[in-house]
């Protein structure tokens, strides 16, 4: 029986963001002199301002973009390779003014790299025991369109085991991970990245299955300027099993990113970046769900004053069902909820799909062996999507997950070869892959040969669907096969900007 719907204070939102400044007009005095006398009469006009049409809006490319990655060679025996791209054939790429690069922030370590064309890639290496601070991947004029960054580790037997994967975000000021845990020999990690000369003030604020989690030490934490603060999730919520972190900024903003890592005894249980889950929303889909034995634990979260009523509805290979069991699911106001989907997924891979009656979030951890990898709740896009930095070895097999889950969609796939110098990379050819509405598809991408490592790019053809993108990385090791991927976030090109028509309703006053 359905038990009713619990109501609980809402967790403090930040400030709104200040709009825009409201310019005065400029006042002008003219003067009239009569012809006869020495009358002037002063007449006091205003300018009108440009005033904006209701609905009316352009798209522009984006003229700059920032992405932070978080933590490159530190407190871990992972070696590191921060890697970006710009992805040739976006909007805006064809000015002539344009910088990109990558450069670490300030610290005892320095380094730097720069992409100058569209196409171009880089690299930045933290192997051994190199630490470097938080790396900033800019982008601008005509190098900001399709502007993505990643960051790869790779320990294949130390004590840090794994490969750990992440897409670097734009610097924002909320953000949402779900998956984390605080039990006994987990390390969940929270990693703030504060970009800007000035400090930021950030709430961490962490649901676990029994709501919000009291928490003082995460609420008005400072986040010097250009440097990283560090939070460990058993000391903020110890004991918590399943959690939903969400990163408000209240002053500034910050980049934000969670990994997490887990030993039984001396082995390990694997190590991985949580990825970035999209916001709330009243539907969600969990791409990337990995083929293969092994728990698939869902969670989900209900950020509100209300019970959420989730169905879920699994998309695969040959198409899309609702399971008999876990097809529904409650979750309490504010708190989280786990459930092991592998009983219902036969061990295939897959896609799910979340509808919820008020907005919620989700994520998934996955276990394969002893090592585990995340996926994060994520929305449909048409367009671009890439991912770099995606590793060259013989043991390694790269999959990428594409599901249409509303109407028939077509994508083309292109890889992008790292090759050191000016010039830009030369794209294999275009892979064309149909998806028919309501089933994904799990394709094997075949790595170019001679380079360490490539970008692969998917793009929706003209007329297609929009899809869902996510990809597994999976390397074969005596110590026991390492995993990585991430639901991929699509390309930031173009700007929506109001369109400011003169009104002339405004006059003389």
């Amino acid at each position: 029986m359905t038990r009713p719907a619990r109501r609980r204070p809402r967790p403090p939102r930040p400030p709104r963001e200040a709009g825009e400044r409201l310019l005065s007009g400029r006042w002008l005095a003219v003067a009239v002199v009569v012809s006869g006398g020495a009358v002037v009469l002063g007449t006091v006009f205003q300018q009108p301002l440009p005033q904006v049409a209701e609905g009316a809006t352009d798209l522009e490319p984006i003229g700059s973009a920032v992405l932070l990655c978080p933590e490159p060679g530190a407190s871990t025996d992972l070696g590191v390779r921060v890697t970006a791209a710009v992805v040739p054939g976006q909007p805006g790429q064809d000015g002539a003014e344009g910088s990109a690069g990558m450069r670490t922030l300030p610290g005892r370590n320095s380094a730097e790299a720069r992409i100058r064309v569209p196409g171009g890639q880089a690299e930045i290496e933290a192997f051994g025991n190199t630490e470097l601070p938080p790396i900033e991947v800019y982008g601008e004029g005509s190098l900001a369109p399709g502007l993505i960054a990643d960051q790869w580790g790779r320990d294949p037997s130390g004590a840090g085991r794994g490969l750990a994967s992440t897409a670097c975000a734009p610097a924002a000021s909320e953000f949402w991970f779900v998956g984390g845990g605080a039990i006994s020999g987990r390390r969940t990690r929270i990693v703030l990245v504060n970009p800007d000369p000035n400090a930021a003030i950030v709430d961490v604020i962490i649901r676990g299955p029994e709501g919000v989690i009291d928490a003082p030490a995460g609420r008005g934490l400072v986040v010097q300027g250009q440097d990283r603060l560090v939070l460990r999730l058993d000391t903020l919520a110890p004991g918590a099993t399943a959690t939903a972190v969400q990163v408000l900024a209240r002053a500034g903003r910050v980049g934000a990113s969670v990994d997490d890592e887990q030993r039984s005894g001396l082995a390990n249980v694997g190590t991985d970046w949580v990825p970035h889950a999209a916001p709330p929303a009243t539907r969600v889909f969990v791409p990337g769900v990995i083929n293969g034995d092994g728990a698939r634990v869902l969670s989900i979260a209900a950020p509100g004053e209300d019970d959420a009523i989730v169905t879920i509805r699994v998309i695969g290979e040959d198409g899309a069902y609702t399971p008999a069991d876990r097809s529904r699911v409650e979750v309490p106001a504010d708190a989280v909820v786990a459930l092991d989907m592998a009983p219902v997924l036969n061990q295939q891979p897959a896609t799910l799909e979340l509808t919820s009656d008020v907005p919620i979030v989700a994520g998934m951890r996955q276990f394969f062996g002893n090592e585990t990898s995340f996926t994060a709740g994520a929305q449909p896009f048409t367009g671009g999507a890439a991912v770099s930095g995606l590793p060259v070895r013989s043991a390694t097999e790269m999959r990428i997950g594409i599901t249409a889950p509303e109407q028939d969609a077509q994508v083309d796939l292109s890889l992008l070869p790292f090759k050191r110098g000016r010039g830009p990379a030369e794209p294999t050819g275009e892979r064309r892959i149909s998806i028919p509405a309501g089933t994904m598809r799990w394709v094997r991408v075949s790595p170019p040969t001679g380079v360490d490592w490539y970008t692969a790019v998917v793009n929706t053809i003209e007329g297609s669907g929009p899809v869902v993108v996510a990809h597994r990385l999976k390397e074969k090791s005596r110590s026991g096969d390492l995993m990585t991927g991430y639901p991929w976030p699509p390309l930031r090109t173009e700007v929506v900007v109001p369109s400011a028509v003169q009104d002339p309703a405004v006059g003389m006053r």
